[in-house]
């Protein structure tokens, strides 16, 4: 059976050897006075999600030639397969790549022979999500036109970056653009901002909802009455891209029993579990399926399963989550 990683960022999934092995050819000097470059990179202490996101500044700069976003692709897909994933959708900001000599065509192209490196070798199929930085509108609105004109060569467009003040409706006009190319949606919503972001992102588009963590604030665990939102996200089985470990590192909970994805499983949600940054977090989905069982999930392979049935990799229809034996 099919099992699908449908959350986790490119630039997030270096490893830590080839990080400074790409650091050196490229002559990257603040990788070259790192004494230990897993450790550097490892921001499982950040005092802020500022501290966390600092990293991403140094593993896109090594994304800047073909050979190392193919070999960067390449291996993103050959972990997640000795992980037992078999589909593999993996998401990047594609604009931090352009230069004189990559265009963005390159790009794309080099992150899909990566993959289908992979594929040759291990079988696993791999899709790219395009990220627009919601920060940018300008970018946002390239990258959107971008996931139009190249439509075959991606499986999804998103929106990344800092939630807060920078929700899904400020893009409705690129949503628009590229819903109507038939180009899926999956957004951000729900881990930076409240569960009015979730709704917003589902009004522009979205099919599932990156992180959705803070839908439990739509509900009374007392009473388990569920708010309008809670209420279509669960009705409706809108998968949510849950990154546990991401979530804990970025100062959304304090440890890993107080993360809600439990209390989401238990009210019937359905949970797609997922990896977010394996570089910044020190993490595999290996780690996310024994952190499950540590806080009460029996079978957490289940959710992997689940998840290939929503992959924007193959969209095909399975039975509900609540049919899949626990």
């Amino acid at each position: 059976m099919n099992k699908a990683i449908l959350h986790d960022h490119l630039d997030g999934g270096l490893r830590p050897s080839t990080a400074l092995e790409l650091a050196k050819n490229d002559s990257y000097k603040p990788l070259l006075e790192i004494e230990n470059i897993s450790s550097f990179f490892d921001r499982s202490s950040s005092n802020s999600l500022e501290d966390y996101l600092e990293a991403f500044i140094h593993t896109t700069a090594l994304m800047n030639k073909y050979e190392n976003l193919e070999r960067i692709a390449f291996e993103a897909a050959e972990d997640m397969h000795n992980c037992g994933i078999n589909l593999y959708e993996s998401r990047y900001a594609p604009l931090y790549s352009v230069n004189e000599n990559l265009s963005i065509k390159d790009v794309l192209e080099s992150i899909n022979s990566g993959f289908k490196q992979a594929e040759n070798l291990y079988g696993i199929q791999s899709g790219l999500i395009l990220c627009g930085m919601r920060n940018d509108l300008k970018n946002v609105e390239s990258v959107g036109e971008i996931a139009v004109k190249y439509k075959d060569l991606i499986i999804g467009f998103d929106i990344a970056g800092p939630e807060l003040n920078f929700r899904p409706s400020l893009f409705s006009s690129t949503f628009k653009k590229v819903k109507n190319a038939g180009v899926n949606i999956t957004i951000h919503a729900g881990e930076g901002d409240n569960v009015e972001s979730i709704k917003d992102a589902l009004e522009n588009g979205a099919k599932r909802i990156g992180h959705g963590v803070r839908i439990i604030e739509d509900i009374n665990l007392e009473n388990n009455k569920l708010g309008e939102t809670a209420s279509l996200i669960r009705d409706k089985q809108i998968p949510l891209e849950i990154c546990i470990t991401s979530n804990i590192h970025t100062n959304m909970y304090k440890n890993y029993e107080s993360h809600p994805i439990k209390d989401l499983l238990d009210l019937g949600f359905n949970i797609s579990l997922n990896t977010d940054n394996r570089l910044m977090s020190n993490t595999d989905i290996v780690k996310e399926m024994n952190i499950c069982k540590d806080i009460g999930i029996k079978n957490p392979e289940n959710l992997l399963k689940m998840s290939a049935s929503y992959s924007f990799c193959l969209l095909y229809t399975s039975p509900s989550p609540r049919d899949v034996e626990e």
